[in-house]
């Protein structure tokens, strides 16, 4: 199907800071609509008087009648003898099999970020954003690709092609507003002051601004942010000569200019020109500055703002380098140095002020205030709405996990409300509409559902809320309800679900809930499987995500769950996390790999041992290494420093640092970052008290690569330092077996689970 699109960005290059995030498509690509879908909806809210503007304005045209929108939307006009009507017109328009010449194909991860901004919603909250420690300097890297995630967005959608099929949409839907137009005029020749088409190009002027305004707002406040840190560091250091710059300086002043980089890409790159568009729409309505300014930094051509704007804050900074140094002269401030720590700072701010002017240059004074997210302002209305007699908005949540006292039940309970409700920094108008935010809980044990029976729930839920949900959370035909089963429970409980490792951010791995799609058929499977690969009907989300995250874009009608689960598919656990990139699934891809390789050797032990065969100490095919004796085991148990000469002397220690030798081979080098990442795993484990999982990785650092530890010593070792016994192992593999686990890692995604022991 994708042959019919005139363009897919699967293959574009992407700036220099944006390129990972261009690279990263070719994991998944979807399609993608220039508008929308669900703008039309919201317009005709907004053209019936039910919403204001999406920048929060109100609009001074005159507005339809909600019978002219429920009758005339659904009639033909008689003039052309096409019998769709208004809306089908319109609809069809926006993106469909009778016209995808203006559909595109994107990269899922581009795709997000771009729904995110449609709709209004921050790219990254300030809860998530802190829980992640994307504040913290060890974590800068990832915090700079969420920046630079919102640049490759707009860059996609200032692709020529893209603004030709954005603005060519926009116009055709334009003309059918004027064939509505033409029918409400010529039933009532009293309303002929109405014009739909006009109420459309405002309606999207304000779209526009709201997205642009609020994104690039967003990127400016968090490079800011993480520039003050870096200023105190610059001040705080003290090289050891001024003449030349340290290794630390050289750091500092690396990322400032990083920082640099991506406020001058958000000042250029977050913007939709409207050149084109039906209703002779000034693109920019800037005011005359007292100075000359090049038309290029106002041009509708992303390329040609870029090197206009590149341009001009070179001859601005070079301006205020040149009289900030006759300043200093004329004050006698003595000889120029150019590590100077005050320096350094001093042209740091100065290329900071250059920027500001041209971006004022670009595009004019912010907007004040920032536009709130539009889906906090549509649902305050609604609650706040005369007549409104349901002043709640939530979820249903089933309770599917029924083993635990009523004391542990309440405290997780408290644990899970305490994390849902922390959300909202950053989002205005957020306090306003907590209040009104409700849980309706169903006890499974109750209604006579199985543990766990998410089907069972699914049923329930089906035939006893016929509104989508019993507490009005969205008005549309999708319905999806919460659900609590020993997963879920765990994730607040324990430390199963935790970061197992340094290279994954322990924000990603904090309590989740489950996420049920009501109307999903076990039969259908996905809408869209080439686009929700895996998709089965429900998924694990975050709780400080339910409200925020899950309720705002259902409440809106920008994302469901199927368009979730893409983001959610790496995770170590397969929890939806919010908006990622491709560092953080970097970190994720390694550590699914290290436990798959682990759990892969569990499972190949534990059928062994069902069916009564030896465990082989290697599977080496090239040189055989003998079984070891039970006395030489029990020593390699007692004594694991000895067991390999070649690897690390203890298994808590780090490996010996070496000068690295071009002559090794690629295979050696393999198994030396092979051995810093075991033991890294391993001493996060021990550190977390997971003794077992730890001496199974110990173990497999001690063997080369390609091969696999002796179990029976695997099993010695726990028997040895009290983790287990032998009554208990033989138990959990005869368990293990009998639940059906025992082809281990059956979908060979590496996510294959050990015997619970």
């Amino acid at each position: 199907m994708s042959g019919e699109f005139h363009y897919s960005h699967l293959d574009a290059g992407g700036s220099v800071l944006s390129r990972v995030h261009c690279q990263a498509q070719k994991t998944l690509g979807i399609i993608d609509r220039p508008i929308e879908p669900q703008t039309i909806a919201h317009f005709i809210e907004f053209a019936v008087g039910t919403t204001d503007l999406p920048n929060g304005k109100k609009t001074s045209l005159e507005l339809l009648t909600k019978s002219e929108a429920t009758d005339l939307l659904e009639s033909s006009p008689d003039t052309d003898g096409d019998p769709q009507s208004i809306i089908e017109r319109v609809l069809e328009r926006v993106g469909s099999l009778e016209d995808g010449g203006r559909l595109s194909t994107v990269g899922k991860n581009i795709h997000a970020v771009k729904s995110r901004a449609w709709a209004g919603m921050v790219p990254l909250s300030e809860q998530r954003w802190k829980e992640k420690g994307l504040d913290k300097p060890e974590n800068f890297d990832i915090a700079v690709q969420h920046l630079t995630a919102v640049i490759a967005a707009f860059e996609y959608l200032n692709t020529p092609i893209i603004m030709e099929n954005l603005r060519d949409t926009f116009n055709l839907i334009s003309a059918h507003w004027g064939e509505l137009d033409a029918m409400i005029h010529a039933q009532d020749s009293s309303r002929r002051g109405v014009s739909t088409r006009k109420l459309w190009t405002e309606f999207m002027t304000a779209q526009f601004e709201m997205m642009t305004e609020r994104a690039h707002r967003w990127v400016l406040v968090h490079a800011n942010a993480l520039r003050v840190p870096l200023h105190q560091q610059v001040l705080a250091h003290r090289p050891e000569t001024l003449q030349h710059y340290d290794r630390t300086q050289w750091h500092l002043t690396d990322r400032l200019h990083t920082l640099a980089e991506i406020v001058a890409l958000a000042d250029f790159t977050i913007l939709l020109p409207m050149d084109g568009y039906a209703g002779d729409i000034p693109w920019r309505r800037l005011p005359q500055l007292p100075f000359f300014i090049p038309a290029e930094l106002r041009s509708t051509e992303l390329g040609e703002r870029g090197k206009a704007y590149s341009e001009r804050l070179k001859v601005l900074s070079r301006r205020a380098q040149a009289e900030s140094a006759i300043e200093r002269i004329q004050r006698a401030d003595g000889t120029y140095r150019t590590a100077d720590p005050a320096a350094i700072a001093r042209t740091t701010v100065l290329q900071i002020e250059c920027q500001n002017q041209v971006r004022r240059e670009v595009r004019g004074e912010p907007v004040e205030p920032i536009p709130r997210e539009p889906w906090i302002v549509r649902d305050i209305a609604r609650m706040e709405r005369p007549g409104n007699e349901k002043k709640a908005i939530g979820f249903v949540v089933y309770r599917l996990t029924y083993g635990q006292s009523e004391e542990e039940w309440a405290a997780f309970r408290k644990k899970l409300d305490e994390h849902m409700s922390d959300w909202g920094r950053g989002q205005t108008g957020s306090s306003a509409l907590k209040p009104y935010q409700k849980l309706h809980w169903r006890d499974g044990r109750e209604l006579g559902i199985a543990e766990g029976d998410i089907a069972a729930a699914r049923k329930h839920y089906a035939s006893h809320y016929d509104d989508p949900l019993p507490l009005k959370l969205v008005d549309s035909p999708n319905s999806t309800f919460l659900a609590i089963e020993s997963a879920s429970y765990a994730s607040y409980t324990g430390n199963t679900y935790t970061a197992a490792t340094d290279l994954v951010l322990p924000g990603d791995h904090t309590g989740f809930i489950l996420a049920v799609d009501g109307d999903y058929d076990e039969k259908e499977g996905a809408h869209r499987p080439d686009e929700t690969p895996g998709y089965q009907g429900h998924m694990r989300m975050l709780g400080s995500l339910i409200w925020g995250e899950l309720y705002a874009m259902l409440s809106y009608q920008s994302a469901i769950l199927e368009d979730l689960w893409p983001l959610a598919t790496e995770h170590p656990n397969q929890v939806y996390v919010g908006p990622t990139v491709p560092l953080e699934i970097k970190g994720w891809r390694i550590q699914n790999g290290m436990r798959g390789m682990l759990m892969r050797t569990v499972s190949e032990y534990a059928k062994a041992k069902v069916d009564g065969r030896p465990w082989p100490t290697t599977s080496s095919a090239t040189t055989p290494t003998p079984t070891p004796t039970p006395a030489s085991a029990s020593a390699s148990a007692s004594a694991p420093e000895t067991a390999q000469p070649t690897q690390p002397s203890s298994p808590t220690a780090p490996p010996p640092e070496t000068t690295p030798d071009p002559s090794r081979t690629a295979a050696a080098r393999q198994n030396d970052i092979r051995t810093w990442i075991s033991f890294q795993y391993t001493r996060w484990l021990r550190s977390r008290g997971q003794q077992r999982e730890a001496i199974m990785a110990e173990e497999l650092i001690r063997v080369p690569p390609g091969q696999i530890p002796d179990i029976d010593t695997v099993h010695r070792r726990m028997v040895l330092e009290g983790v287990l016994d032998e009554d208990e192992l033989r138990d959990a593999i005869q368990r293990w077996q009998n639940e059906g686990h025992g082809d281990g890692d059956r979908d060979g995604d590496g996510n294959g689970e050990a015997p619970d022991v």
